[in-house]
């Protein structure tokens, strides 16, 4: 797993490197609600931008699985409450059956009793 982790970083990183050389001119770039005018290289400017979008997709994944989470939460405490409810119904079943079927047996097996 390591290896194929090498092999799939090593390119990319060699493929980075020659588009940031390749892509070294500069740019204005705008900041639209704010109206400031930056100027920066090509490479930056797409770099950041990946990296902004990978953070806001991070960031999203993150919230909806919270949500999913929550679900499961309530769903898990709803079933605990439904089994602590039976648990004691059948506490209280079985407190009161060995009054109830002492007075049930036959006169035979309460003879040897």
């Amino acid at each position: 797993m390591k290896l194929l982790s090498w092999i799939i970083s090593i390119p990319l990183l060699v493929i980075g490197v020659v588009f940031a050389v390749v892509n070294r001119q500069n740019v204005d770039v705008l900041v639209w609600p704010f109206g400031i005018e930056l100027q920066a290289p090509l490479f930056l400017v797409i770099l950041v931008a990946l990296f902004l979008g990978f953070l806001i997709g991070g960031l999203l994944a993150w919230f909806s699985a919270q949500a999913a989470r929550r679900r499961q939460k309530r769903r898990q405490n709803e079933q605990i409450r439904s089994l602590e409810h039976q648990l004691e119904d059948l506490r209280r079943g079985r407190d009161s059956a060995p009054a109830s079927s002492s007075q049930k047996l036959p006169a035979s097996e309460s003879a040897n009793r």
